[in-house]
């Protein structure tokens, strides 16, 4: 049986533009019962930014959605997140998700840890700590932004997910997974013990270049839909340019056949993707690089290996606002604030950062770079 991914255009913002293709989209791919059901619905929150930013899911989206999910008989639906510095409500609030989610009656999540989560089918994780209000919940669904990611190259309904895990706990998982095919590896865990009932994407406006937060808006006009988050990432990671396969988390799932097992088993519905397909998608370079060597060479060295060829964190002084939010989330630690001429400013121990670029993740005014070494 054929996996159903939906693409229904949809130029703007517009509440009514809205309601009519988040209507489609679910149509298209199809939609579980929730008559009765308790729904947490978790929107991309990486941070406190305006909805223009593209780097939030969009809080008109997320009306129309929760307009839908109230039509079908949903007894209690709960929306949030647990951002990775900043507390749920400031970037609720920046975002415009927490007013949205207010205006349509639904509760805000407690976005506090204490729910233990099993993995038995685990390959890295045998167990999760998501936010409370997982528990909370009979049915979980997924609201992503369609953005670049400069670690996992794209972001979607998968990595969306991660946000379950609360707050700065987050950077323990890249502490113990800093290599990219382990850190997949752990995403794909993480989606099999969330569960996700179902997932919309926001592609009406997208981020491309350096995401998940410094990237650039580009419209697309789409929303796309699936009950599979799998088939819904390759599906939007294929369209805006990526080869699916070689997207680290995309290909580990593929592997392990939990979901589709190739790209036949998705059919798709509603819009073709070259009528939608963007000219010139600014993409993170570097797709499909993969790193032989650290099978091959002790630790020590594919370390010293690793910090000369792999791009790092570079810091803009004069944009730095010294909120410290980089060194707060730094897994390794490797930043801290040190006395200068012109005042206090970051800096970075080579030796000790992973180059998970967390860092770069944070920046609430795109104050770091990610550079290559120059010899």
């Amino acid at each position: 049986m054929k996996t159903l991914v939906s693409l229904v255009r949809c130029p703007s913002y517009d509440p009514q533009a809205l309601d009519r293709a988040v209507a489609s989209a679910v149509e298209l791919s199809g939609f579980p019962e929730v008559g009765g059901a308790r729904v947490l619905v978790k929107p991309n929150m990486l941070n406190a930014s305006e909805p223009d930013r593209a780097v939030t899911t969009h809080p008109e989206l997320l009306r129309a959605f929760l307009r839908l999910l109230k039509t079908r008989g949903a007894t209690r639906i709960i929306v949030g997140d647990s951002p990775g510095f900043q507390s749920q409500d400031a970037v609720g609030r920046k975002s415009g998700i927490k007013a949205a989610a207010e205006a349509e009656g639904a509760s805000w999540a407690d976005a506090g840890e204490g729910v233990e989560v099993p993995c038995p089918e685990g390959r890295r994780v045998k167990h999760f700590s998501f936010i409370k209000s997982f528990a909370d919940a009979d049915l979980l669904m997924s609201l992503p932004k369609l953005k670049t990611h400069r670690l996992m190259y794209f972001t979607g309904a998968m990595k969306n997910l991660f946000g379950l895990v609360p707050g700065l706990a987050k950077s323990a998982f890249h502490l113990r997974f800093p290599e990219p095919a382990d850190f997949a590896a752990m995403l794909v865990d993480l989606v099999l013990a969330a569960k996700p009932a179902f997932s919309l994407m926001d592609g009406i406006v997208a981020m491309e270049g350096m995401g998940p937060n410094a990237g650039r808006p580009r419209q697309l006009g789409l929303i796309a839909a699936s009950l599979d988050p799998v088939a819904l990432d390759w599906t939007a990671s294929e369209l805006i340019g990526y080869d699916p396969a070689l997207i680290p988390y995309l290909g580990e799932a593929l592997g392990r056949g939990l979901w589709i097992s190739s790209a036949e088993d998705i059919e798709l519905r509603g819009e073709s993707p070259e009528s939608l397909r963007p000219r010139d998608f600014e993409l993170v370079p570097g797709q499909g690089r993969t790193d032989f060597t650290s099978a091959l060479m002790p630790r020590f060295a594919h370390r010293i290996l690793r910090n000369l060829t792999v791009a790092r964190p570079s810091f803009d002084h004069g944009a730095c606002e010294r909120c410290g939010a980089c060194i707060r989330i730094c897994p390794p630690k490797a930043l801290s604030f040190a006395e200068s001429a012109g005042g206090k400013k970051v800096v970075i121990d080579y030796d000790v950062c992973i180059r998970c670029y967390c860092c770069h993740e944070v920046c609430p005014v795109d104050a770091i770079h990610l550079v290559k070494r120059a010899f």
